[in-house]
């Protein structure tokens, strides 16, 4: 008979962002397993997914552990420590920085842990010249030095969400723990796939779906849609999401008088309806961990045209479900063009794009994570 595992995951908040995004389906989905017993944490009252938690075991909590170069450090660890002792977990599966380093103050010998690294965590990188440079940097060489010593602590075990994740943790991290298990991150396919056939577009509709800031390069789209629109192309392009630099590219598309072409819509609840009427996903992003808004699209049938942004070569098999590109206005432009106009290539990529997406389903996702636990508490 197998047995009964608990599992706590702990996340700093639920805003709305891809690594919070990936933490909710993974507690969505081991909640509905016989075999499991999950409980998320959050260490904020910020939750963008409350439809969602509210089915789920879920606490808010206030703790939380800030290191400090200058002495001034802070540690209140009462609440968590009071759910390890009333959930007794097996494993306790840590997203992003401030959540491992409260996790990981005051470790349980019983207890397995779990590190998933969302990206190339900067507060892990190696001392190097550049780590002198600026306050900041200090401060994050400082922060290594402590949670590596609190990591030498317990049995911890790294997910690392792309090979170029997976990669970089395996340059930074001290042999001694070096523990890093490559597992892609997922989607609920079946949320994002359409129930009818994909009406006939008029306009050659794109769209790109993400926070706005300076990595995100969104920017860059604003160009090709400019070249596109000067090339005689109906034209539309529509972002979703919004941040820092969403005024910026604002700014841009006014400056280059595509006010009837670019339109922005904020954080949208349910992305599936536009990506149902779009054309081809475009994205631009300088560095990119992994990529699920491209699995996302995929699983609505739209080819990807991207960036070559590190951690999403892992999803672009090139000509089959899109295209990885650098950074080129003109060959961007023209890779939209060829399946603008060859709509039988068009269909088969997009039909690839969805059986591709189906891979990354989060239910194959959390039968490897499950085996992946059962492996680690053996």
């Amino acid at each position: 008979m197998i047995k009964r595992i608990k599992v706590l995951h702990v996340i700093r908040s639920l805003h709305k962002a891809g690594a919070e995004k990936i933490c909710i389906d993974i507690c969505e989905s081991l909640n509905n397993r016989a075999e499991v017993d999950v409980l998320l944490v959050s260490l904020s009252e910020e939750n963008s997914f409350k439809s969602k938690t509210e089915k789920l075991p879920f606490k808010i909590i206030n703790s939380k552990v800030f290191p400090s170069i200058t002495g001034k450090k802070i540690v209140d660890i009462n609440e968590f420590e009071k759910i390890i002792a009333e959930f007794k977990p097996d494993v306790v599966h840590s997203h992003l920085f401030w959540s491992e380093l409260l996790v990981k103050e005051k470790t349980h010998q019983n207890i397995k842990y779990v590190t998933h690294c969302h990206d190339n965590i900067q507060e892990f990188k190696k001392f190097g010249f550049s780590t002198l440079l600026t306050k900041k940097s200090i401060t994050k060489f400082y922060e290594r030095l402590y949670i590596i010593r609190k990591l030498k602590k317990c049995d911890n075990h790294f997910i690392a969400i792309s090979e170029d994740t997976k990669s970089y943790f395996n340059k930074v991290l001290p042999k001694s723990i070096r523990k890093v298990k490559l597992l892609h991150n997922a989607i609920n396919t079946a949320d994002y796939k359409m129930n009818t056939s994909k009406k006939e577009l008029e306009k050659l509709v794109l769209i790109n779906i993400g926070r706005f800031a300076k990595y995100k390069n969104q920017q860059f789209l604003v160009d090709v849609a400019f070249k596109l629109k000067e090339r005689g192309y109906p034209i539309e392009l529509h972002f979703l999401g919004e941040g820092p630099e969403f005024e910026n590219v604002k700014y841009k598309t006014k400056t280059l008088k595509l006010q009837s072409e670019v339109f922005f819509h904020g954080n949208v609840d349910f992305v599936q309806t536009f990506l149902w009427d779009s054309f081809i996903y475009v994205h631009s992003a300088n560095y990119e961990p992994f990529g699920l808004v491209l699995l996302e699209a995929m699983s609505a049938g739209l080819p990807v045209i991207s960036v070559n942004g590190k951690g999403n070569q892992d999803l672009i098999v090139n000509d089959k479900n899109g295209y990885l590109l650098g950074e080129d206005v003109e060959l961007f432009s023209n890779k939209i063009i060829k399946l603008w106009e060859n709509k039988k290539k068009y269909n088969a990529m997009s039909k690839y794009a969805i059986n591709y997406a189906d891979k990354f389903d989060i239910k194959n996702y959390t039968d490897t994570l499950v085996e992946f636990y059962y492996s680690i508490l053996k």
